[in-house]
């Protein structure tokens, strides 16, 4: 699949301070503007989840389908929807969402 720009959501740890929600990369969770961020790539589950994967960025294509996906959630108040661009795209079978993982993000602002 492919698109311009693809949606991510984040906790906004403070004003302007944007952190992954689950797994960080190298040990840290905070996210940065205007430069690819490559995922690493290793076998993880998603909470209680019997699943195993191959982690990555999770994206979705539309604005639309990270507010459906925010409703997966409990604790919305420092959640985020920022806007990026995305390579090395592959859905996320197991997903009840529209989500998929990528291998890099730029992320170029937020969205709500």
């Amino acid at each position: 699949m492919t698109s311009k720009y693809w949606y991510k959501i984040v906790d906004e740890d403070k004003p302007g301070i944007f952190k992954t929600l689950f797994h960080g990369v190298n040990k840290s969770r905070l996210l940065k503007f205007n430069e690819w961020l490559k995922a690493e790539l290793k076998p993880v589950k998603d909470g209680t989840s019997a699943t195993t994967y191959i982690s990555g960025w999770h994206i979705a294509p539309s604005y639309e389908e990270c507010v459906r996906y925010l409703k997966a959630f409990k604790h919305l108040t420092k959640k985020r929807i920022v806007k990026c661009k995305a390579k090395n795209i592959r859905p996320k079978s197991h997903s009840r969402h529209e989500i998929y993982l990528a291998e890099y993000i730029l992320i170029e602002g937020v969205a709500n």
